[in-house]
């Protein structure tokens, strides 16, 4: 009984073995279609965020998403650190409470004090039209620049 969990084990070592290398050798040969783990949509937090960093991405803007603004005070949901715009996603289970909005002032006036612009965008219309949402982002990217 014991030599065939033996047999079984490493016959199984040598099955994720051969497919590891096939896996190396496809992606030698077909570079373009490999795969690879997005590791910044994975860190957003909402579909709003993921709707939205994925009209970014797709419009060739490099995306941050959670970016944290030294010295670690606040997180940015989606961050364009190149042109120093913060991308907020307001949805309303987390913005619509007095306290929130006060928390959201703050971190606006301490992003605004560190040279950030401050956009904001509530979920219902980052849904709607993402387009325009995008419109939006670039003409504030075209008065930075």
């Amino acid at each position: 009984m014991v030599m065939i969990e033996y047999l079984v084990f490493f016959g199984l070592i040598a099955a994720a073995v051969v497919l590891f290398v096939r896996h190396e050798i496809w992606e030698k040969r077909h570079p373009s279609q490999s795969l690879s783990f997005d590791w910044e949509y994975a860190k957003c937090e909402s579909p709003i965020e993921r709707k939205l960093y994925e009209a970014l991405t797709w419009s060739g803007y490099n995306v941050k998403a959670q970016y944290v603004v030294p010295p670690a005070r606040y997180r940015i949901d989606l961050a364009l650190p190149q042109y120093k715009i913060a991308i907020e996603c307001d949805g309303r289970a987390y913005h619509s409470t007095p306290e929130q909005k006060r928390h959201d002032q703050k971190k606006d006036a301490y992003l605004r004090r560190k040279g950030w612009k401050v956009l904001r965008f509530p979920g219902s219309v980052i849904h709607a039209n993402v387009g325009d949402v995008i419109q939006q982002i670039e003409e504030e990217i075209r008065r930075t620049i």
